[in-house]
């Protein structure tokens, strides 16, 4: 019995001790200095982070606020050479831009060093630090390399441009900006062998004079086409350059087709053939009337990449530029049709038949004119409909019916039927009647009508 007394005495002993220990351990790990009291130090950037323990990688958000931090106090400074200063106005240019280079900082540096880090029960806080020496070291070393670069890509696209390759000079330019534009706010001057240039003006300077001499020229002062017809001329636009002694065809240009004025979400993207033509193949998709258009432009989309909070260079060019574009002038015939229709209501035929006055309305706004003599029409339309009653809820005086409906489309050129496309099942319901639940299945179909079979009508080549 003593001798366990005296173990129990021992173990209360050790670990008094071993307790002692460990709270002079947290003691001795007081809020240092600079957790409360910013450093100073003329040699280093310093950056000081914190995050709430609450967080799972609350490591990972400190270190990222210090290392912000390290950026804040990097001061950018525009080069008074810079495109950016010529493009400060009240859009917003300039700061939208120090923004995008600010963050393109936070990506470039490195050989930042922790000093110290520190935690309490919630937050954990972080202190690193930058030489300033090391980072202007390594900044101009990037500089230099990024102006090889560009300077490599930007001679690359003047020879291109002097032999009349308007594509390969543009894709070279887009090149040579993109090597340099997360060092827009400092000093891009370069030699090349027409003397000193800022990269960023020079290549701005040198797409602007390609849009300000590119023109898009229609073959033919106005072309004449049949609606759907596929016997139509070829539709064509000439991709040209101006220079100081000639207007020279333009090859391999990619270039949009589009109906500016129309409500026709179709476009058609085109390369120039070795004479710089360009064929519309879209043109019979032109609904019938006089001095419709067809838009001939540059593919921005093509060269400059979609748009994004880094693409710079398509920004400022669509802003403060002007694409290159032309019209082309067309009037397009109507073609002749002979309407049959048959229409029934729950079972009778009507008179009104207001699917077939549907098909009727949109297709005369866009292709047919029509007539009662089946002899002088160029195409049989027929058009089937059908409403039959649903189910009738009488909790709420609600009624349903269905609208079925279809329309096929004959070329009497060659007897044979082109175009056939139906709706089904669409359901109306309303409360009231049956006839009334009719009509809302009328309405809904009618938006069917319009948005999925006149577009696909469109596409037809008679």
């Amino acid at each position: 019995m003593i001798r366990l007394l005296k173990i129990l005495f021992l173990s209360f002993l050790v670990i008094g001790s071993t307790t002692e220990s460990y709270s002079k351990v947290l003691r001795s790990k007081r809020k240092p200095k600079w957790v409360s009291a910013r450093p100073i130090d003329n040699n280093y950037y310093i950056g000081i982070g914190k995050a709430n323990k609450k967080n799972a990688d609350y490591m990972q958000i400190a270190k990222n606020n210090a290392l912000s931090d390290i950026i804040s106090e990097i001061s950018v400074n525009i080069s008074s050479n810079s495109i950016l200063h010529q493009l400060e106005d009240n859009s917003g240019y300039k700061e939208k831009y120090e923004a995008f280079i600010q963050t393109s900082v936070k990506d470039d540096i490195e050989n930042y060093e922790i000093v110290d880090s520190w935690s309490n029960k919630d937050e954990y806080w972080v202190y690193y630090r930058l030489s300033k020496n090391e980072y202007e070291r390594l900044k101009i070393e990037k500089l230099e390399h990024a102006k090889r670069i560009s300077k490599d890509f930007y001679e690359k696209g003047k020879a291109c441009e002097k032999d009349y390759d308007i594509n390969n000079a543009l894709i070279y330019y887009i090149k040579s900006f993109d090597a340099i534009k997360n060092y827009l706010s400092d000093d891009l001057s370069t030699f090349t062998f027409d003397g000193r240039i800022f990269l960023d003006n020079a290549i701005y300077q040198s797409i602007q004079d390609i849009f300000s001499n590119m023109r898009f020229v229609s073959e033919k002062e106005q072309y004449e086409i049949k609606v759907l017809s596929s016997d139509n001329e070829p539709v064509v636009a000439k991709v040209k350059l101006k220079s100081e002694l000639e207007i020279q065809n333009i090859s391999n240009i990619h270039l949009i087709f589009s109906f500016p004025n129309l409500d026709i979400d179709k476009t058609e993207r085109v390369i120039s053939s070795v004479k710089g033509k360009a064929e519309c193949s879209i043109a019979n998709m032109a609904p019938k009337g006089r001095n419709q258009i067809i838009k001939a432009e540059l593919d921005i989309d093509h060269y400059f990449g979609v748009d994004t909070e880094d693409n710079i260079l398509k920004s400022i060019l669509l802003e403060r530029g002007t694409k290159p574009s032309g019209n082309i002038n067309i009037v397009v015939k109507e073609l002749f049709a002979y309407l049959e229709s048959e229409e029934k209501m729950f079972g009778e035929q009507g008179s009104q038949k207001p699917i077939s006055n549907i098909f009727k309305r949109e297709l005369s706004e866009n292709f047919f004119s029509f007539t009662n003599d089946i002899e002088n029409a160029d195409v049989v339309i027929s058009i089937n409909s059908e409403i039959v009653k649903g189910a009738k809820l009488d909790k709420h005086n609600l009624h349903t019916a269905f609208l079925n409906c279809n329309i096929s489309i004959k070329d009497l050129k060659t007897d044979l039927v082109i175009f056939t496309e139906g709706i089904e099942n669409i359901k109306g319901m309303k409360s009231g009647n049956f006839e009334i639940a009719g009509q809302d299945a009328i309405a809904k179909a009618e938006k069917r009508i319009k948005n999925e079979i006149i577009p696909n009508i469109r596409t037809l080549n008679l």
